[in-house]
C-alpha cells in the first residue's frame, strides 16, 4: 500500500511528464508546421514565445500565494483546465495576434502546474522534513519528460497535424492530469502535524532572510540565464565551435541521461548534505561544463564530455531550486518565495536564447562562450554569499 506521499510523487511526475512535455518541449517540435500555416515567420514565432515566458515570470509570484493560501490541489487542478483551454486556443490560432495570445495564455497557466507548483504540493503532503526526499524523486520521474514526448510529439505531428496534436495535449490535462490533481490534499506527517505547517524553524532568523533571498535570486536567475540560452541554442553553440549539427545532435543525446543519473546519485547520497551545498556543486558543474568546452579541442568527444557535465549541472539544478529555499526559511510561505524566484528566473532567462544567437554571430563562438562562462561564474559567487544557519 503506497503512503499518501508516495502516491502524491507518482501523480505529480505524471503530471510534470505531461506539463513540461505539452506546454514546453512540444512548441519546438511543432513550430516549423505551425508557422507555414499561420503564415509568420520562425525568429517572430520564437520570439512570441519568449514573450509568453515573460507572461508566465509575470503570474508565478501570484501563483505561489494562491498555493499558500488555498493549497496547491486546487490551484494545480485550476491549472489542468487552463492548460487544456490554452492548448485548444493555440490549436486554433490563425495569424500572428491569435498566436502570441495563446501562447501567453499557455505559458502563464504553465505557473500553476509545472515544477515550482508541484514542490509546493510536496512540501504540503510531506512536510519540510520529507520534501527533500519527495522532491529528488518527483524530478526523477519528470525528468523523462523530453524523451517520451519529442518522439510523441514528433509522431503526431506527422500523422494528425499539428493542430490535432495540440488537442490531444488538450486532452491529456483534462482526463489525465486534472483528475491526478483533484487527488492532491494537504496531508499529515508523520508527527501528526499538519504538512502545510512548518516541520522545523526557519534555518535564518529574520533579519537574515532579506540577504538570503537576495542572493539566492540572483544566483539562480543567472545560472538560469546559461542553461536556457544553452538549452535551447544546442546545436547552434556547437556548430559555432567547428562541430556538424549531426556530431552536435548526438552529444546533446547525452542531456537526459545526464540528468536522470545526477538524479539518482543526489536521491542515494545528496539528501545527507545541505541543499545549499547542492545548488553550488550544480553552478560549479555548470561552470566546469563551460570551462572544458573553451579548452578541450573541437570534436565528437570533447562535445559528449561537455554534454554530460552539462547534464549533471542542469538536473541538479532542478532540485535545489525546490529544496534550498525550504532549508533556508522553512514551509511558511514557501510557494509564495518559489513564486518569486521563479518569476525573476524566468523573466532574466526569456531572451537569453535569443540573445545568445545574436552575440554568436556578432563575438563569435569563443567570445560568447567566454561571457557564459563569466555569467556562470558570477551565479557561483552569488550563491557563496547566500548566509546559512
Amino acid at each position: 500500500m503506497l503512503t499518501p506521499v508516495a502516491r502524491t510523487v507518482l501523480a505529480l511526475g505524471v503530471t510534470q511528464i505531461v506539463g513540461y512535455g505539452t506546454l514546453y518541449y512540444a512548441f519546438a517540435v511543432l513550430a516549423e508546421q505551425l508557422v507555414a500555416e499561420v503564415g509568420v515567420s520562425m525568429p517572430f514565432a520564437f520570439g512570441a514565445f519568449s514573450l509568453a515566458l515573460l507572461a508566465g515570470g509575470a503570474v508565478a509570484p501570484l501563483a505561489g500565494r494562491a498555493i499558500d493560501r488555498h493549497g496547491a490541489g486546487p490551484v494545480m487542478a485550476l491549472g489542468s483546465v487552463g492548460a487544456a483551454l490554452a492548448l485548444a486556443a493555440l490549436s486554433q490560432s490563425t495569424g500572428a495576434v491569435t498566436l502570441v495570445a495563446a501562447l501567453v495564455l499557455v505559458e502563464m497557466v504553465s505557473a500553476l502546474v509545472l515544477y515550482d507548483a508541484a514542490f509546493a504540493a510536496l512540501a504540503q503532503t510531506a512536510g519540510a522534513a520529507g520534501a527533500r526526499r519527495a522532491i529528488t524523486l518527483m524530478t526523477l520521474i519528470g525528468g523523462f519528460a523530453s524523451t517520451v514526448f519529442w518522439p510523441v510529439t514528433h509522431a503526431l505531428g506527422e500523422g494528425l497535424g499539428w493542430r490535432e496534436t495540440y488537442l490531444v495535449f488538450a486532452g491529456l490535462h483534462l482526463f489525465v492530469c486534472l483528475p491526478l490533481h483533484l487527488t492532491l490534499r494537504r496531508q499529515l506527517t508523520g508527527d501528526g502535524t499538519t504538512a502545510t505547517a512548518p516541520a522545523t524553524e526557519a534555518l535564518l532568523a529574520p533579519e537574515r532572510q532579506g540577504k538570503a533571498m537576495l542572493w539566492l535570486a540572483v544566483g539562480f536567475s543567472l545560472a538560469g540565464v546559461v542553461f536556457s540560452a544553452l538549452t535551447v541554442q544546442w546545436v547552434l553553440v556547437l556548430q559555432a565551435t567547428g562541430l556538424s549539427a549531426t556530431a552536435a545532435v548526438a552529444a546533446g543525446a547525452l542531456l537526459g541521461p545526464a540528468q536522470v543519473g545526477v538524479r539518482v546519485i543526489d536521491l542515494l547520497f545528496g539528501v545527507r548534505r545541505h541543499p545549499m551545498t547542492m545548488a553550488l556543486l550544480s553552478v560549479g558543474l555548470l561552470v566546469l561544463s563551460l570551462g572544458l568546452l573553451i579548452v578541450m579541442p573541437t570534436g565528437l568527444a570533447g562535445a559528449m564530455i561537455f554534454a554530460v557535465v552539462f547534464g549533471l549541472a542542469s538536473g541538479l539544478t532542478s532540485i535545489v531550486r525546490g529544496v534550498a529555499p525550504l532549508a533556508l526559511f522553512g514551509a511558511e510561505g514557501y510557494a509564495a518565495r518559489l513564486g518569486v524566484l521563479a518569476g525573476l528566473r524566468l523573466a532574466s532567462s526569456a531572451l537569453a536564447p535569443f540573445a545568445l544567437s545574436v552575440a554568436l554571430v556578432s563575438l563569435g563562438a569563443g567570445l560568447t562562450i567566454g561571457v557564459a562562462f563569466g555569467v556562470a561564474l558570477a551565479a557561483m559567487l552569488a550563491l557563496t554569499l547566500v548566509p546559512r544557519r
